[in-house]
């Protein structure tokens, strides 16, 4: 992979009662860090939908599913603080009729987010949440638990990235680095691929290969240049 490398030479002013003070020349430069980790979990939204005319009866049906579905999730391991009941939706139910669109019921929804750990267990759970209720499941997403940790060791590999850039301009141009004058981050990443849900034959593999994901982090780094 051929890396782009992006510096300027800029001169910082610094202003006092309308007048210049000093210039200070500089080099000001973006670097890059990478780290890689394999996606240990996964997390996905089920949806529920109940339609009726009646909201107090459809609250009753989605309460009875979620309660279905939390047992069932519980005893498959999945623990209570990785399930998280994200929305409520209630939308008018519409139907076309000879006398033109008109309203029939309501549609009551309910999502419903979890994590789990056991990255080899997603077929199970998806298949026991459609028994109990669910009616469609959305935003299937491979996971790394760590990826705070991943993106503090990519930060500090971009940091080290814009001094070695930095050193090599400087190199070039014959000088030497000063002090650090700034330093931001510009972004970062958290590339997660969605893995699409098809169903599996029966003499397929069962263990779960999500593959290795890149976590990245960007910083701009501005260097005194010392005559």
């Amino acid at each position: 992979m051929i890396k782009r490398y992006s510096a300027v030479i800029v001169l910082f002013t610094t202003l006092f009662a309308g007048n210049v003070i000093a210039a200070e020349p500089a080099i000001q430069v973006s670097g890059e860090g990478r780290v890689a980790v394999v996606p240990d979990a996964y997390t996905m939204t089920f949806v529920l939908e109940e339609r009726g005319e009646l909201v107090a009866k459809l609250n009753g049906q989605l309460q009875s599913d979620m309660s279905a579905i939390l047992t069932f999730l519980l005893k498959n391991g999945i623990e209570e603080k990785n399930v998280q009941s994200m929305q409520i939706n209630l939308n008018p139910y519409y139907e076309s009729t000879p006398q033109g669109r008109q309203q029939n019921g309501f549609i009551l929804s309910r999502e419903v987010r979890i994590t789990d750990t056991n990255i080899d267990n997603y077929d199970s759970i998806i298949d026991g949440a459609l028994s109990r209720g669910v009616d469609r499941v959305q935003d299937f997403r491979f996971i790394a638990s760590e990826q705070q940790n991943a993106y503090q060791k990519a930060l500090i590999n971009a940091v080290k990235d814009a001094r070695l850039r930095a050193s090599l301009l400087a190199e070039e141009l014959g000088v030497s680095l000063g002090n650090v004058l700034s330093v931001s981050e510009s972004g970062q990443g958290y590339p997660m691929p969605v893995m699409r849900m098809e169903m599996a034959k029966a003499d397929s593999f069962s263990t779960a290969m999500p593959g290795e994901q890149q976590i990245s982090a960007r910083v701009n780094v501005t260097f005194a240049i010392n005559n």
